[in-house]
């Protein structure tokens, strides 16, 4: 991360605690070893996905994403009404977009669960008040404009009911509908 953070002149603090800092021992296969279980079990399991077609099964009688909610609106700590740009990731996408050089490149901002339930004047979902969410697109389309990037905000595509055991996760009825749209763009994008 530093690496990147130096090279990208990325708004971040390379002396940052959060960042792991590895010792000899961390680094060593002996010290790696959860991250290399986590990668071989990773491995079986796209074996098991290719096998089956099923990357996740859900139950018909599953515990659906919840709709309705309490009066707090905080977002990662802040409480509005005005969301910091700064503490939002836009550099890294720069950074990215940097990266792949001349290779088109679509940005997608995904469906999330826009719920009609109890206090959804204040939230959209579980995760998302709506004063922070509505500035996070407006900072993102306006960073996509200012750019020239390739980006489509699908934010609202997917009927509520598309959605599974949480506001992010969609049914395969709802990954088709977007599917369709961003199938539509990158054929767009690759005939240029």
């Amino acid at each position: 991360m530093r690496d990147l953070i130096r090279k990208y002149d990325l708004p971040l603090d390379p002396g940052d605690p959060a960042l792991v800092q590895t010792n000899f021992w961390q680094e060593t296969l002996i010290g790696q070893r959860r991250p290399l279980a986590d990668l071989i079990r990773l491995q079986l399991y796209g074996v098991m996905w290719a096998a089956t077609g099923i990357d996740q099964v859900y139950p018909t009688d599953y515990q659906h994403a919840q709709t309705d909610f309490g009066t707090d609106v905080t977002f990662d700590g802040l409480a509005g009404p005005v969301l910091d740009e700064r503490r939002l990731p836009l550099a890294m996408l720069s950074a990215g977009r940097q990266v792949v050089g001349s290779t088109p490149l679509l940005l997608v901002n995904e469906p999330i669960q826009i719920s009609a339930g109890k206090n959804s004047d204040l939230r959209y979902n579980f995760f998302y008040p709506r004063w922070a969410y509505d500035q996070y697109r407006l900072a993102l389309a306006r960073q996509a404009a200012r750019n020239g990037w390739n980006y489509l905000d699908e934010w609202n595509l997917v009927p509520a009911q598309e959605f599974t055991n949480s506001a992010i996760h969609m049914t395969s009825a709802g990954e088709h509908l977007l599917v369709e749209q961003v199938q539509g763009s990158i054929l767009s994008l690759s005939c240029r």
